[in-house]
């Protein structure tokens, strides 16, 4: 078939009456009601999307503000580190410093031995004692020969070995002390250059330094 006749043919066919549709009568009024409703969802949608947008930017901003007003005016933090010999005890097991005779005695088998104006309790344990005040109850406590303070030192440790835990030690022959408190503090006995005797004591006691 030529080109010409294929025209013509397509003619005919989009021409033949059994090819048109019959409109409704309302068929404008419908066209554009449908125009007028997809224009509003339009416009309906848009708006929302704009409210949305300031909105979120209200409450972005808000924030933002928030953050920024409150970081000036905010409080000053303060960091306290703690060192943890400053928690250790002033005692030793079930003793403390300032516990009455009393109590002490209940608390272990002694032998008593006078000490000047005080009493030397002195325990079973290898070189374990108190030294007891009539005033003040227990003003010293001789720590055993294996035993250790919180921070792992005693007999034989160093001067070197002391000064880890306790940079203020002080020495001074063969004594080396270090305030733990405001009213205690450790006293080591040294013996060529190592401890030999621990003693927890209280500061100004009236029996004198037990060490």
């Amino acid at each position: 078939m030529s080109t010409v006749e294929l025209d013509e043919r397509l003619r005919e066919l989009f021409s033949d009456e059994r090819l048109d549709l019959p409109a409704a009568n309302d068929a404008v009024s419908r066209i554009v009601g449908g125009a007028r409703r997809r224009r509003r969802v339009r416009a309906a949608a848009t708006g929302a999307l704009v409210v949305a947008a300031v909105v979120g930017g209200v409450v972005v901003a808000q924030g933002l503000n928030a953050r920024v007003a409150s970081e000036p005016g905010a409080p000053p933090t303060s960091v306290t580190t703690v060192r943890p010999q400053a928690l250790e005890p002033s005692g030793y097991g079930p003793f403390r410093l300032g516990m009455t005779e009393g109590e002490a005695s209940e608390r272990g088998s002694f032998e008593v031995v006078p000490a000047g104006p005080c009493r030397r309790y002195e325990g079973s344990e290898t070189s374990f004692s108190l030294l007891v005040s009539p005033e003040d109850g227990v003003v010293a406590i001789r720590l055993p020969m294996f035993a250790k303070t919180p921070s792992g030192v005693g007999h034989g440790s160093t001067v070197d070995e002391l000064r880890g835990p306790y940079p203020g030690l002080v020495v001074d022959g063969d004594r080396a002390a270090v305030a733990m408190g405001s009213d205690w503090g450790y006293v080591f006995r040294l013996a060529q250059g190592r401890v030999s005797v621990t003693w927890i004591e209280k500061t100004g006691g009236e029996c004198g330094q037990g060490g």
